[in-house]
C-alpha cells in the first residue's frame, strides 16, 4: 500500500510542478541573500577581530603638546596600562598626495605585511594596501616622500588604520590624496621634529569589561590632564578609523536578518496556502484512503514527503550557493573599502539551522497543522468536498441592478473571497520586500542630496586650540565645540555639541539665546535614533573633561548633518572648564589658508560631506542591489502562485463556462480581468502602510551605526513599485491565459457532489 501511494508522487508532484517551483525559487533566493551577506560579514568581523588580536590593537591614542617619556606615562597611570610612544609626520609626497610615516611599532598596533617586507633599511618604505591600489604602486617600485625618493619593500595593513582617515573626525578615506606608511628608523630620525606629532598608543592588560575600560579612560583624561598638554584623546570605541567598519557589517548583518524574518513570514504564509489549496484539491481522493482502509499517519506523511524535500532541497541549494559562490560579492565590497588582512572564512554553524532548518520546520509544522485538523473529518464528506461552509452569497435577483459581467465577477469575487484575501496579502508582504531594497536606495540617494545642504558652511575647520589674532578673517565664526556620550543599546554613543556664539551668523536659526544651564537644543537626527522627545532630559558624558551634564531638551530640530546638540558658547565653555571667549572650531564660506596645519584637529568641506554620503552608498551598493533584485524575484513568484491557486479553485466553473459556449478571451475577462484589478488596487492601496512600517523597523535596522538617515521614497519609487507590481500582474496573467486554455471541458463532466 505504501509502495502505491510512492508511485503517486512524482505524478502529483508534475501536476503541481508550477507552484512547487515557485516554492523552490522563492527559498533559494532568500537564503541564498541572507547566507551571503551573513557570511561574508561575519568572515570580515572574525578577520577584523583576528587582527585586532593577534596585532595588539590599541585600546586608544592621545596626544600631547611635548614630547614625554612614555616609560613616565606608564608609571603615571599605573601598571595594567601599557604604553608605546608613536610619533608620526604628514609628508607631501607625488602624484599630489600625502603620506602619514610612522616608525616600525613592535608592541602595540603591529603591522601586518601582505606583500614584501617591512622596511630593512632608510631607503625603504612600507605602504598601506588600499593607497598602494588606488596610487597604483606595488612591490619594487619608487614612491617620493619629503623630497626623497624610497623603494617600496612591501604592502601592508595597520590595525589602527583600517580606514585611513587623516582625522577621526574626517568622514571620508581618501585613498587618492591620503595614505599610510612605515618607513625606516634612520630615515624617520632625521626629519623636522618640529612638525612631528606626539602621539601615544595605549592597550589595557587582560580583558576588562566596557564599564571597566569606561573607568580607566576617565583616569587616564584626569591623571593626563593634570600633568601634561593634552591636546586629544580617542578611545578605540570612538576612533572612527576602527568603529565604523564593525557597525558597517553590524548593520549589514541586521538588514540580511530583518530580510529573512520577512522572507520567512512570507514563506509560512505561501506554504499554509499552497497546504489549504494542495487539501481542497485532494480531499475527495484522502477521503477514499481513509474509507478503503489508510491510516492517518501514511496519509499525512504521503503529503508532506514533497513539500518537505523540496524545501529542504532548495534551503540546501541556497544555502551551498551562499556559503561557497555568492558570499564573495559582499565580502569583496567590504574588503575593497576596509584595510583588513586577507579575508578569514568564517562558517558559522547556526546559519545551517536557521537557513534549513527554519524553511523546513515552517513546512512540516504548518502541513501537519492543516492536513490533521482536515483529517478529522469523516471520509464521506471528504468524497464529498464538504470540508468548510460558505456563507450564503446574495442572488443574481438581489444584484439586479448590476450588469451580468460585473454580477457574475462579484459572485466570483464573494465565493472565493478567502482566496483573494490571501492574494492580497501575499502582494502586501511581496511588495514590502520590494520597499526594502528600492527604499534603501531612495533614502541613501536622499541622504546624499540633503546631507552637503545641513552643512553649517562651506568650510568647517576643528583646532587644537585658539589662533592668534589675524589668522582668523573677521567673516569666519567661532564657535565651540565638543565631543559628549550618551548611553545607547548597551554602548556609549557620540554627541557633538557645538555651543553658538551670540553673534552667529551660521546658526542663527537656532534660537539658543533663551537656552538656560540645563537645557539643550538636539537635532532630529539625534531625537530618531535614540527615541528622544522634546521636555526628555538626557545624560551625556564628556570624556575629555568628565563633564557630567543632564539637560532638558526644550527643541528639536531639522539637522540631518548627523547626532548633534546645540547650546550657547559660553555655557559650553563654562561646562569644559575654559575661559570666556574660548573657541575650537571656525566657520567660513572661503577656505582659511593661514592656520598651521598641526593645530587643525579635523576640517571638513561641503564637498566632502557629499563624497563621504557617495562612498557609504557604494559601500552598500551590492548590498541594495542584491535586495531589490531579490525582492522583485519574490514579488513576481507570489504574484504568480497565489494567482494560480485562484485559478485552480475556479477550474470547475471555467470548464463549465466552456460547455456552455464562452470562448477563452471570454473567460479570460471574467476571471483574469478582475485578478488583474484586485492585484493592482493592492499594490497602490498598500504602499503608505508598507511605507509606516518600514520607517517603525528602520531605527533598529541601524541600530548599530553610529549615524542616522531616515527612511524614505520618493516619486520615482512610488512609481517604479506600482509599474513593477502592475507588470508583474501582467506577466503572470500571460502565463495563466494558457493555463485556463488548457482546462478542458471534460472537468464539468466528472462525478461530483
Amino acid at each position: 500500500m505504501k509502495n502505491i501511494l510512492r508511485k503517486r508522487l512524482p505524478r502529483f508532484f508534475k501536476r503541481n510542478l508550477g507552484i512547487y517551483m515557485g516554492m523552490s525559487l522563492f527559498i533559494i533566493m532568500a537564503v541564498v541573500f541572507c547566507t551571503s551577506y551573513i557570511t561574508a560579514n561575519k568572515s570580515a568581523r572574525a578577520t577584523y577581530n583576528k587582527m585586532a588580536d593577534e596585532n595588539r590593537m590599541e585600546d586608544g591614542f592621545f596626544i600631547l603638546g611635548m614630547k614625554a617619556d612614555a616609560s613616565d606615562i606608564e608609571r603615571l597611570l599605573g601598571d595594567d596600562t601599557e604604553i608605546a610612544y608613536a610619533p608620526y609626520i604628514d609628508l607631501e609626497s607625488d602624484k599630489d598626495t600625502e603620506i602619514r610615516v610612522y616608525k616600525n611599532r613592535t608592541d602595540i598596533d603591529i603591522p601586518f605585511v601582505l606583500e614584501g617586507s617591512l622596511p630593512k633599511s632608510d631607503k625603504e618604505i612600507a605602504i598601506e594596501r588600499l593607497f598602494a591600489e588606488a596610487q597604483s604602486y606595488s612591490k619594487g617600485d619608487h614612491i617620493m616622500v619629503g623630497g626623497e625618493y624610497l623603494t617600496v619593500s612591501g604592502i601592508i595593513g595597520l590595525p589602527d588604520y583600517v580606514i585611513s582617515l587623516k582625522s577621526t573626525g574626517d568622514l571620508l578615506a581618501d585613498r587618492k590624496v591620503f595614505g599610510v606608511a612605515i618607513v625606516g628608523d634612520g630615515f624617520f630620525d632625521g626629519l623636522d621634529e618640529s612638525k612631528m606629532t606626539y602621539q601615544y598608543i595605549y592597550k589595557f592588560n587582560g580583558t576588562p569589561d566596557s564599564e571597566e575600560i569606561n573607568r580607566k579612560n576617565r583616569d587616564i583624561v584626569k591623571k593626563l590632564g593634570e600633568n601634561y598638554f593634552l591636546t586629544d584623546f580617542c578611545a578605540i570605541a570612538d576612533n572612527t578609523r576602527n568603529n565604523s567598519v564593525v557597525s558597517k557589517m553590524e548593520m549589514n548583518i541586521n538588514t540580511a536578518s530583518y530580510f529573512m524574518i520577512f522572507a520567512m513570514l512570507i514563506a509560512a504564509f505561501l506554504f499554509a496556502l499552497v497546504s489549504i489549496h494542495t487539501f481542497e484539491e485532494e480531499c475527495s481522493f484522502v477521503g477514499v484512503l481513509i474509507a478503503t482502509g489508510y491510516k492517518k499517519g501514511a496519509i499525512l506523511k504521503h503529503y508532506l514527503t514533497i513539500p518537505f524535500w523540496d524545501t529542504f532541497f532548495s534551503s540546501g541549494i541556497g544555502l551551498l550557493l551562499g556559503l561557497t559562490v555568492v558570499y564573495k560579492i559582499p565580502a569583496g565590497s567590504t574588503y575593497n573599502y576596509n584595510g583588513l588582512p586577507e579575508l578569514e572564512y568564517h562558517l558559522d554553524p547556526m546559519l545551517f539551522v536557521l537557513m534549513m532548518g527554519g524553511p523546513v520546520l515552517a513546512v512540516t509544522v504548518i502541513n501537519m497543522a492543516v492536513f490533521l485538523k482536515k483529517l478529522n473529518l469523516t471520509p464521506l464528506k471528504l468524497i464529498r468536498k464538504d470540508i468548510g461552509k460558505e456563507k450564503k452569497v446574495k442572488t443574481a435577483r438581489e444584484m439586479k441592478n448590476v450588469g451580468f459581467l460585473n454580477r457574475f465577477r462579484l459572485r466570483t469575487f464573494l465565493r472565493n473571497k478567502g482566496k483573494y484575501i490571501s492574494l492580497v496579502i501575499g502582494v502586501f508582504l511581496a511588495g514590502l520586500l520590494v520597499m526594502f531594497g528600492l527604499g534603501m536606495s531612495s533614502s541613501f540617494d536622499d541622504y546624499i542630496d540633503t546631507l552637503p545642504e545641513s552643512a553649517i558652511a562651506s568650510y568647517q575647520y576643528v583646532l587644537k586650540a585658539p589662533l592668534q589674532d589675524g589668522i582668523i578673517p573677521e567673516s569666519a565664526e567661532k564657535d565651540t565645540i565638543s565631543s559628549y556620550e550618551i548611553a545607547y543599546k548597551n554602548r556609549m554613543l557620540a554627541v557633538n555639541v557645538i555651543g553658538i556664539s551670540s553673534d552667529t551668523c551660521y546658526l542663527k536659526d537656532i534660537n539658543v539665546k533663551s537656552l538656560k544651564e540645563n537645557e539643550i537644543i538636539i537635532s532630529n537626527i539625534m531625537a530618531e535614533k535614540l527615541g528622544i522627545h522634546k521636555g526628555d532630559v538626557i545624560e551625556i558624558d564628556n570624556k575629555l573633561t568628565l563633564h557630567n551634564w543632564k539637560p532638558t531638551v526644550v527643541e528639536i530640530i531639522d539637522f540631518n548633518l548627523g547626532i548633534y546638540a546645540f547650546t550657547t558658547q559660553d555655557i559650553l565653555n563654562l561646562n569644559l572648564q575654559k575661559e570666556p571667549g574660548y573657541y575650537n572650531v571656525v566657520f567660513s564660506d572661503n577656505e582659511i589658508t593661514g592656520i598651521d596645519e598641526r593645530m587643525i584637529a579635523g576640517s571638513l568641506t561641503k564637498d566632502k560631506i557629499a563624497d563621504s554620503a557617495r562612498q557609504m552608498k557604494t559601500l552598500m551598493a551590492s548590498l541594495i542591489v542584491m535586495l531589490t533584485f531579490v525582492g522583485i524575484v519574490c514579488y513576481i513568484i507570489v504574484m504568480f502562485m497565489l494567482t494560480k491557486m485562484v485559478i485552480d479553485k475556479n477550474a470547475l466553473n471555467i470548464s463549465l463556462l466552456k460547455v456552455f459556449g464562452y470562448k477563452n478571451k471570454e473567460v479570460n475577462k471574467l476571471y483574469l480581468s478582475q485578478t488583474e484589478v484586485i492585484i493592482i488596487l493592492s499594490v497602490i492601496i498598500f504602499i503608505p502602510l508598507q511605507y509606516l512600517l518600514m520607517t517603525r523597523l528602520w531605527p533598529n535596522m541601524l541600530s548599530s551605526m553610529s549615524g542616522y538617515f531616515f527612511f524614505k521614497i520618493n516619486p520615482v519609487v512610488i512609481a517604479a513599485i506600482v509599474i513593477l507590481g502592475t507588470v508583474s500582474c501582467l506577466v503572470t496573467n500571460m502565463i495563466h491565459v494558457r493555463h485556463v486554455r488548457n482546462i478542458e471541458m471534460t472537468e464539468a463532466l466528472k462525478n461530483r457532489e
